[in-house]
């Protein structure tokens, strides 16, 4: 039988660690690095002088990068980097879900490449005070985790209204338990609206459908709001390319 140490991979048999640096387009060929992605690359990912990296700036911009040094400082020296053009937007407007569930709907929206969250109070529910901080840790960690070029937008807390007249997208979903059969998910922009945990009043329901909401069924049974919101964004990242972020010819 294999030791443990025998079982174990070996130390970067994977890909080059992810790591958010949303300066790095300013930073220049060779930098240093500090804060909490410092933290993140020398006590987390444990990296090594010479270890590659990866970073982005959550606005498209990619580099591969290298380490020259871990103590005293972390120093790193970009090999390349790439421009990503915007993904089509990928927009959900979302009523509160139950307790502290928001948390995980903001970190699994990020990880599924939703580009826009917009919470909204509705008539039945309304969000708790907003967790900016945290909310802003959430879509990082999202950032690390699914290796993309961007990071999610999270919009101000408003009006389920306000929300919609804020959405351009043509594609439009309003999640129905008693809706119909789910169109096909095309690779361009989409918006959907996602009811609170009590579900949207009769009122709001029939607002939607007026301004081209289609009701559509995601499930036999009626989900809850986080379940609604990740089955949408599942639907929407399974129709769109591998990498979500198509590449530009412009590269360093």
């Amino acid at each position: 039988m294999r030791s443990v140490a025998e079982a174990r991979p070996a130390r970067g048999a994977g890909p080059p660690s992810f790591v958010y640096v949303p300066a790095l387009r300013t930073l220049g060929a060779r930098f240093t690095l500090a804060g909490e992605e410092a933290h993140y690359v020398t006590r987390v990912v444990r990296a090594r002088e010479h270890e590659p990296l990866t970073a982005s700036d959550g606005a498209g911009y990619v580099a591969t990068l290298r380490v020259e040094q871990v103590r005293p400082a972390l120093v790193l020296a970009v090999e390349s980097a790439r421009e990503h053009e915007p993904p089509a937007v990928a927009r959900v407007i979302c009523g509160a879900p139950e307790g502290e569930r928001g948390d995980w709907l903001v970190e699994k929206l990020g990880e599924l490449g939703v580009t826009h969250l917009h919470p909204v109070d509705t008539e039945r529910a309304r969000w708790p005070a907003r967790r900016d901080e945290r909310w802003n840790r959430l879509t990082v960690a999202a950032l690390r985790q699914s290796r993309s070029a961007w990071r999610m937008s999270i919009q101000p807390v408003s009006g389920l209204s306000e929300a919609v007249a804020a959405a351009r997208e043509r594609t439009r979903w309003l999640a129905d338990p008693d809706g119909g059969p789910i169109p096909s998910a095309g690779p361009g922009p989409a918006v959907a609206a996602i009811g609170p945990a009590p579900g949207f009043s009769d009122s709001e329901q029939k607002a939607l459908r007026g301004s081209g909401f289609e009701p559509v069924r995601l499930a036999p049974h009626r989900l809850r709001t986080e379940t609604a919101a990740l089955a949408v964004a599942a639907l929407w990242a399974a129709a769109r390319s591998p990498a979500g972020d198509g590449d530009t010819a412009s590269q360093a």
